[in-house]
């Protein structure tokens, strides 16, 4: 798995008007932390996060700050609601030794047969969770769906066994399926009062003509 330099500087002043005030500058805040270490706040370049965030592959971060370069994992990424710019990130500080919970975007692979015969592919999981030592963390897991047909799927069970890392939550689970083409389904126009005005007065006559036979 490949890393990424992350040149960071020192976030000294805490808070909204702080943040906000980075982040008009194109910086981001964020902070890193670790197993029995204090959480240290720095901010980085809103561009340098591109790499990092916009990927369909897991990075592990070389953080450059104070002289130091510390190796870590995106733990979590903060968007704004509006605007969809990152608001703040989350690093995790890896230790060699020590297993981590990531998870892991999942990669299609392949042209599958029940597509050829007109099928569409659901792809149900996009990221599992792992449990991984740091030296181990894959990139992401490819499922190949190339012998796949319509009506069938893998599950998380069916996964290669690897020794590497452990696939965390239901094993049963489906991660990509192959399902009929769907159809076109017949439009039905429920019948309704009639509330034309016209109409109405029309009725009303009609009834009062019927009262008075």
């Amino acid at each position: 798995m490949s890393d990424i330099l992350l040149k960071a500087e020192p976030r000294q002043a805490m808070g909204g008007a702080t943040a906000k005030s980075l982040r008009a500058k194109g910086r981001v805040p964020g902070v890193v932390y670790g197993h029995g270490e204090a959480s240290t706040a720095f901010h980085v370049k809103e561009l340098d996060l591109r790499p990092l965030i916009y990927t369909q592959e897991t990075h592990v971060v070389k953080l450059a700050l104070g002289g130091e370069e510390t190796r870590c994992i995106l733990r979590e990424v903060q968007f704004d609601p509006i605007t969809d710019r990152v608001n703040h990130i989350d690093l995790l500080i890896l230790h060699a030794g020590e297993k981590i919970t990531i998870d892991v975007p999942v990669i299609i692979t392949g042209s599958s047969v029940g597509v050829r015969d007109g099928g569409i592919v659901d792809h149900v999981l996009h990221k599992l969770t792992i449990n991984v030592l740091p030296d181990s963390i894959p990139e992401s897991i490819t499922v190949d769906i190339s012998e796949l047909k319509i009506g069938q799927s893998v599950h998380v069970k069916e996964l290669p066994v690897t020794d590497k890392f452990t696939v965390l939550g239901d094993e049963t689970a489906v991660i990509v399926a192959i399902v009929p083409p769907k159809t076109a389904e017949e439009v039905v126009t429920p019948q309704t009062e009639v509330t034309e005005p016209e109409q109405i007065q029309a009725k009303g006559k009609k009834e009062e003509e019927e009262g008075a036979k």
